[in-house]
């Protein structure tokens, strides 16, 4: 008899222990794609047993490392396997701007639909070089490693009831990490409670906030372990992908900008970029770094900041709305109403000649949260442009959703990113029971 699985299931969560392992602040680490190399060689100085060794590792065959470090961890018990199934309730407190914030959230596996289905929906495109690389680590370890971050909607009383009741409990385990966040991780082990969060987002859409490379992966490691293993219908833990989900009006839920800074310019486009950008900008010249910084904080949506080696600072605002939906004419209003689709569309692409085809395979284009970092980029010689711009809103995500579109990448930066190492995700510990 084939088992009715259900879409979010609790799973026997691997953990450090802490006896073996050390520290659980010496353990954890960032999300991969924050980790440059220096970054790197400090979490590995930090401990033997630091996660970057299992996510992010530096030995000449990286994936069949951390498979060999994850199968001896557990065997030595630095990893040991939760007593029962579990749902994690998981909070991070900071502060943004002077304000303390929460943000809370449920740690899961989420059973696998394909985009189609329109149960799970992106909202921004990926790099295929990130997914073969997530991919292979994947297939070597057969595990999840950190999770999707998911929004789901709110709503539902009993689950907020739920998660004030447990947020109201000793954690479990806590570690502050290196932004200065409070992670605390509580198990909802209940049946009882289980079930209510079962019941509560068994047909809620989820969006996919952030690791929409490693979802897209998870979908391709199901089809491949399908086919290398016919004969059931039973859910597998390869059917399913470890998801920390986290309510749309959350609190604590913050989005910060995510400005461009690119390596290689066109010299002869940087050279005639105001000219250029006049035919659809409103250009202002801007007479230093920390003044277009100001500039751009205080116009908000749809101004720009572009600093050029060796061109100085403009402030530019869209003026031309048919040159935009000219240049996106198979994109929704929600997409032509993102500061980070007129940069795209009308400076990388119209002005500079930077191509998305290109602009996905990478290596000219680098993503950051730090204004500042970036011009001083520009300013060293280190980097020929830079180009700020205001975040988009949570709204401004739901709308393009909602409009079957995708962002451009990278377009988003959830703060603060959710911490690696707090829990794993074994895939063949076990089928999936029914609900």
């Amino acid at each position: 008899m084939v088992k009715v699985a259900p879409r979010i299931a609790p799973f026997r969560a691997l953990t450090y222990d802490a006896d073996r392992a050390g520290r659980l602040e010496t353990l954890i680490a960032p999300p991969y794609d924050l980790i440059d190399q220096r970054r790197q060689d400090e979490l590995y100085a930090r401990s033997p047993y630091n996660v970057v060794r299992l996510e992010l590792n530096r030995a000449a065959d990286p994936y069949a490392s951390a498979a060999a470090e994850l199968a001896a961890w557990r065997a030595d018990g630095i990893l040991k396997p939760a007593a029962r199934p579990a749902l994690y309730h998981y909070t991070q407190t900071f502060e943004l701007d002077g304000r303390g914030l929460t943000r809370t959230g449920l740690f899961a596996r989420i059973r696998l639909d394909e985009f189609s289905t329109g149960t799970i929906l992106p909202h921004e495109r990926t790099f295929p070089k990130a997914k073969e690389d997530r991919l292979r680590l994947l297939e070597a370890t057969r595990a999840n490693l950190s999770p999707i971050f998911g929004l789901y909607p709110a709503g539902d009383g009993a689950l907020a009831n739920l998660l004030d009741e447990t947020a109201r409990r000793m954690p479990d385990f806590a570690a502050r990490d290196d932004l200065g966040v409070r992670n605390e991780v509580r198990a909802i082990a209940d049946a009882g409670a289980i079930g209510i969060i079962q019941k509560a987002l068994a047909d809620a859409r989820i969006l996919i906030a952030d690791g929409h490379h490693r979802y897209e992966t998870a979908l391709e490691y199901r089809r491949r372990r399908r086919a290398a293993e016919p004969g059931t219908a039973d859910a597998r833990g390869f059917d399913y992908v470890m998801i920390a989900l986290v309510r749309f009006d959350d609190p604590g839920l913050v989005i910060l900008p995510t400005h461009r800074v690119a390596r290689r310019l066109d010299a002869v486009a940087a050279g005639a970029f105001d000219e250029r950008a006049g035919a659809a900008f409103a250009v202002e010249k801007i007479t230093h770094a920390d003044a277009l910084r100001a500039a751009v904080a205080e116009a908000g949506r749809g101004a720009l900041g572009v600093a050029l080696k060796g061109g100085g600072f403009r402030l530019i605002r869209l003026r031309d709305r048919a040159a935009l939906n000219a240049a996106l004419p198979d994109s929704p209003p929600p997409v032509r109403e993102l500061d980070v689709a007129i940069l795209h569309a009308l400076v990388f692409d119209r002005i500079f000649g930077l191509k998305p085809d290109a602009i996905r395979a990478g290596g000219n284009l680098e993503y950051t949260i730090d204004a500042k970092g970036a011009l001083a980029a520009v300013d060293s010689g280190a980097a020929d442009g830079a180009f700020l711009m205001a975040p988009p809103t949570v709204a401004d995500v739901e709308k393009v959703c909602a409009s079957g579109a995708t962002m451009p990448e990278k377009s988003t930066y959830f703060h603060p990113k959710l911490a690696t190492g707090l829990l794993i995700n074994p895939l063949d510990d076990g089928d999936i029971g029914g609900a």
